[in-house]
């Protein structure tokens, strides 16, 4: 008999008589995206769960006004936060290092604005929202290349709206 599960699941579960647990390592190779840009991404630490969306999936560029197709992401992120969260979470919106700096910090602000506007409209029990925007200060990938060269694909990265989950302690 062979069950799959993931590890943590395997630890809460009992195995049903005369069945060993076996972890498998998973490992595929992606061929190819076609510059697909995921949608979300959600990381987790031991004092924070954080849900990454791209900017480039919210919001036409250099803009903070959420597209029509924003709301597909944005509802996949309300189900999450429905399950895990409670109490303040907080919107930070990021932008690339291109262009002014305080220009840049608008932006995010406006756009960490815009996702918490949405949240507002589509309310969660027991979770009120903040936003803040952070500018280009802190990016999660380098904006040049090796010589100053520009690196469109850290750019894109580094545009993003994060919503923060702090777990209680």
């Amino acid at each position: 008999m062979l069950v799959l599960v993931t590890a943590a699941a395997a630890q809460e579960q009992e195995l049903p008589p005369g069945a060993k647990l076996k972890v498998l390592d998973i490992v595929f190779k992606v061929e190819d995206f076609g510059g697909q840009v995921l949608d979300l991404q959600v990381k987790e630490t031991d004092t924070e769960i954080r849900i990454e969306l791209a900017a480039d999936v919210l919001f036409d560029f250099d803009q903070a006004t959420l597209l029509p197709k924003a709301e597909i992401t944005l509802n996949k992120a309300a189900s999450f936060i429905r399950e895990r969260a409670d109490g303040v979470v907080q919107i930070e919106g990021h932008t690339d290092a291109k262009g002014d700096d305080a220009y840049n910090q608008r932006l995010s602000e406006r756009r960490a604005e815009s996702v918490r506007h949405w949240f507002t409209r589509h309310p969660l029990h027991n979770v009120r929202f903040s936003s803040r925007g952070f500018g280009e200060t802190r990016p999660v990938a380098p904006n040049t290349k090796d010589g100053g060269v520009d690196d469109p694909e850290g750019r894109q990265k580094n545009r993003r709206v994060e919503i923060v989950i702090r777990k209680r302690v």
